[in-house]
């Protein structure tokens, strides 16, 4: 009995050691948590960081400029944080793949600091990323994401995604062209810009399932484009002229046409 008694305290013991140990935060433990604390202090739900692209539509190879901002969204100060004299980043993706940062290769000193964000009162810098590959040639044409970054201390803030597109050197005029429901339309088009042939791509915006190409036609020096109004609206087609067995990044032109399907009785 007394042996039982023996086994049944030991175990009970050990039990309390362990849930003691458990309970007894490591140096390492208690640094984390002290990070924790930091990273509390500076809570995202606080800050607001946004990037906005100067425009919209870049020409490939030329630079396009981006805003990064810290607003404050609290009514009292909060005060920023930074390990080092870097206070912003940005980063550009090209479908999944990042391509471009623009820290990459700069040095900063270390130089721990903070800044006060006042309420109203929002901290911006612009970053500009010259759109060319690493042997300097115009990048793809087509969508960017890009984001922007504030390099708080101990954890890095992100901003919401930026779209840009790469467009074509030349951009004729966006023209305008009006069709009545279930009707067909056509869009003449060359088959070769400074006397290089070329072949043409075509995009849409808030297409919808509005207008559906149906056909087309060709001559020794023109494409005609068939197309047929199946929904009322509007939507914008972006058609783009690449040189014929190139690389389909490299466009030469591109011509809009803003397309609006009416109702017979309109």
């Amino acid at each position: 009995m007394g042996a039982v008694v023996y086994h049944r305290g030991m175990k009970r013991a050990i039990f309390a050691f362990l849930l003691l140990v458990c309970l007894c935060p490591s140096h390492r433990a208690a640094a984390d948590w002290r990070d924790y604390r930091r990273w509390e202090y500076v809570n995202p739900q606080d800050l607001e960081i946004r990037i906005v692209p100067e425009e919209l539509e870049v020409i490939a190879g030329q630079t396009a400029t981006f805003t990064i901002s810290i607003r404050n969204k609290t009514d009292k100060v909060v005060n920023v944080t930074f390990g080092t004299g870097q206070r912003f980043d940005l980063a550009v993706w090209h479908y999944e793949t990042q391509i471009y940062r623009w820290s990459q290769g700069k040095r900063w000193e270390e130089a721990p600091h903070s800044i006060p964000i006042r309420p109203g009162v929002p901290e911006t810098c612009q970053i500009a990323w010259r759109t060319l590959d690493r042997i300097f040639c115009p990048l793809p044409q087509g969508i960017y994401k890009v984001v922007g970054m504030v390099m708080t201390k101990p954890r890095v803030l992100m901003s919401n995604t930026a779209r840009i597109r790469l467009v074509p050197p030349k951009l004729v005029p966006e023209k305008l062209v009006k069709v009545r429901l279930k009707q067909a339309f056509e869009l003449d088009l060359p088959l070769f810009l400074d006397q290089k042939p070329v072949q043409w791509h075509i995009e849409y915006d808030n297409n919808d399932n509005r207008v559906d190409l149906i056909g087309e036609r060709r001559t020794t020096r023109t494409v005609t484009y068939v197309f047929e109004a199946k929904r009322a609206g509007h939507v914008t087609m972006h058609l783009y002229a690449r040189p014929l067995y190139q690389n389909l990044g490299r466009g030469l032109e591109r011509r809009s046409f803003r397309v609006e399907v009416v109702s017979g009785g309109d």
